[in-house]
């Protein structure tokens, strides 16, 4: 495993992971390291019979992928002696990568409380959440724990930014493998692919609006006790 930075890793099979430790928080503390991934497929898993795996020490798995996606292809999790959880998010039919990061809280907001809740929830650390590319589903899911964690809009906005570039790598991939993503990839060009600064902010000044991610999640079904455990554990 090369690291190419403090956080992003490049690991065979896969293109864009990082660990959301280190982040900087606004009272100056900083998200724990080795306790939250994000990741595209994560196909690490299924080289040299699961290394890196143990290696992360992973324990739980928040797949945020809808279900044809997770029937095309899934780690064998249980394998590896992880909790697989699916949280399909869900944007409708919307085309705007702007409009679609407030659809995934429009169309299911059940199913974003219940991966933040996932990711939070101590006793299911290491955890590790993806979708196929690991930069729209998974970065509103980052989005919105790094919010809850305290990590100023600019840091989420520049984490977000990260994952451009893998998606050459990724697309190639997705294309490659058929399945559920001929279609949806077929009628979208490279530029609709790559994550931009201003999509995350439109997301981030959204949320401002409803009183702060926070805030959005308590009024859809997430506990308190598990934002204080998320905090307690993650916060250092």
């Amino acid at each position: 495993m090369l690291r190419v930075s403090a956080r992003t890793r490049r690991l065979v099979g896969s293109y864009n992971v990082r660990d959301l430790g280190g982040l900087p928080t606004g009272d100056g503390r900083a998200v724990r390291a080795g306790a939250v991934f994000r990741s595209d497929y994560p196909a690490f898993a299924e080289q040299q019979e699961g290394a890196v795996v143990r290696e992360l020490g992973l324990r739980t798995v928040v797949d945020l992928r809808r279900r044809s996606e997770a029937e095309f292809e899934c780690v064998a999790w249980a394998e590896h002696g992880v909790d697989h959880h699916r949280s399909p998010l869900v944007a409708g039919e919307h085309s705007s990568w702007g409009e679609r990061y407030v659809a995934y809280l429009r169309e299911r907001p059940e199913t974003v409380v219940e991966a933040v809740r996932r990711v939070l929830d101590p006793t299911g650390h290491p955890v590790l959440f993806h979708c196929a590319a690991g930069k729209d589903r998974t970065g509103v899911v980052a989005a919105l724990v790094l919010s809850v964690l305290g990590v100023p809009g600019v840091e989420i906005t520049a984490d977000h930014e990260l994952s451009a570039p893998s998606v050459d790598a990724v697309i190639a991939r997705l294309r490659a493998g058929g399945g559920p993503y001929v279609e949806v990839l077929g009628r979208a060009g490279m530029g609709d692919q790559t994550p931009r600064a201003e999509h995350m902010a439109a997301f981030l000044a959204w949320l401002d609006g409803q009183g702060g991610a926070e805030r959005w999640l308590l009024e859809h079904g997430l506990e308190d006790d598990v934002v204080g455990r998320g905090r307690a554990a993650l916060v250092v």
